[in-house]
């Protein structure tokens, strides 16, 4: 029964795409995107944990037509790895509609660095964890400005000694594209969230700030996440980190 939910899911996703009219597939060309960045603090997905040193995190995304690939790879400067995950996701929306909602299934590996086993030295080695991840983004375009929405991640451990379950949810709001100047450009995510991890809780408050700039490949970001109140082990009272982020040449191959 844990994984009822995952295995409908796929099913579902299978369903649709058989559904889908082949010709309008054959009219979709694949989309290939992504980007790398780098910081001073890696924080997670879930913005209530970090690495604690500078990472560099590595996007991409190979879309066609509502389905998406999207797999994103982060590491220590020391170039050892910190997660890896390997989204899949559909979108439920049409190509035009205001209203989007999108699912997606992830496979997750976290590396944690722990001291070997019977060893009398302090010598570390690395332990992957593997999680299951299930996410439900239903989100409606306010103005062109304005995005709401709300993002649910529920997550299972698939080792010992893992955490079990984790439910994450998130009050959504995008502000983008505000002009500050003819060539620089806003853009804020702020958004309250909820996290229960094997039945302690916390309330936090995050918020990521972008600035782009016309003609200029570098988009600078920042990410701020506040405790309200937490029973959660690990979570900081405070987190905040700066990005580079270059956006890599994409490109669509047709059929």
């Amino acid at each position: 029964m844990k994984y009822t939910g995952i295995y409908l899911l796929c099913l579902f996703l299978l369903q649709a795409k058989e559904s889908y009219p082949q010709d309008i597939q054959a009219s979709n060309p694949t989309q290939i995107s992504g980007t790398v960045g780098i910081t001073n603090n890696g924080i997670s997905i879930v913005p209530s944990f970090s690495l604690e040193k500078p990472a560099t995190v590595f996007n991409m995304s190979i879309s066609k037509g509502r389905f998406s690939f999207d797999p994103e790879l982060a590491f220590s400067l020391e170039a050892k790895p910190w997660y890896s995950l390997f989204w899949f996701r559909y979108n439920l929306s049409p190509k035009l509609s205001k209203f989007k909602i999108n699912v997606g299934t992830h496979l997750g590996l976290n590396f944690v660095t722990i001291p070997l086993p019977g060893s009398k030295d302090s010598i570390q080695v690395q332990k992957t964890d593997r999680y299951f991840v299930l996410e439900l983004f239903p989100r409606y375009q306010l103005s062109k400005h304005l995005t709401m929405g709300i993002y649910y991640l529920r997550s299972h451990g698939l080792d010992p000694a893992t955490l079990n379950a984790l439910n994450f949810v998130t009050l959504y709001t995008d502000i983008s594209h505000i002009q500050l100047s003819k060539k620089a450009t806003l853009g804020i995510t702020p958004q309250i969230y909820y996290l229960n991890i094997d039945g302690k809780d916390g309330y936090y408050l995050t918020s990521e700030i972008s600035i782009s700039w016309k003609d200029f490949p570098i988009i600078f970001k920042s990410t701020m996440n506040k405790t309200f109140e937490s029973t959660v082990e690990g979570s900081k009272p405070f987190l905040w980190n700066i990005k580079l982020v270059y956006p890599l040449k994409g490109g669509k191959i047709r059929p």
